[in-house]
């Protein structure tokens, strides 16, 4: 009669335990950012609460210096003499990117045809890495007209930002 018992209270046991470990590993894992979770924190905030204010247009040149420049006491020449020198990059910058998601995307064709020609985009690779490389050196030479353009002051805080074009893409 022991045995029943104790066979009884172990299949008992082993079912709970089941459902349990059931229950737990159907719950959704927590997200930041998942909307379910943004619409629990709204429902947190007062009624009285003013709104977010609204994202700034896209498009829209601001007409102080790139947030990449707040720097203090910028002159107003000095806004200008940036701001030119920053429409003067994109000139020369957008032909640049344009050539590289050319390149790209005929690599890509060049990966995909059969038969595979190596050569080809071993030739391709190389015209990529030039354009790459081009960007590399513009964007150098961008950040340096830039540092000219400030005063000894403004360059140590210039100089002790991260280089965006330095980072790893």
């Amino acid at each position: 009669m022991k045995s029943k018992t104790k066979h009884a209270t172990t299949i008992v046991t082993t079912l709970i335990l089941s459902l349990v470990i059931t229950a737990v590993f159907a719950q959704k894992p927590y997200k930041p950012g998942h909307p379910e979770k943004a619409n629990q924190e709204q429902a947190l905030t007062p009624p009285d609460a003013p709104p977010p204010p609204p994202p700034p247009p896209i498009g829209d040149i601001p007409p102080a210096a790139p947030p990449a420049l707040d720097l203090p006491d910028l002159t107003d020449v000095q806004l200008e003499k940036i701001k030119q020198a920053g429409l003067d990059h994109m000139k020369i910058m957008t032909p640049m990117h344009n050539q590289v998601r050319e390149k790209k995307a005929r690599l890509q064709t060049i990966l995909t045809t059969t038969p595979f020609e190596i050569k080809l985009s071993d030739q391709v690779a190389e015209e990529l890495g030039k354009i790459e490389t081009g960007i590399l050196k513009e964007m150098i030479r961008h950040d340096q007209e830039l540092r000219t353009l400030l005063t000894p002051a403004q360059q140590v805080i210039f100089d002790a930002r991260p280089k965006p074009f330095l980072r790893r893409k």
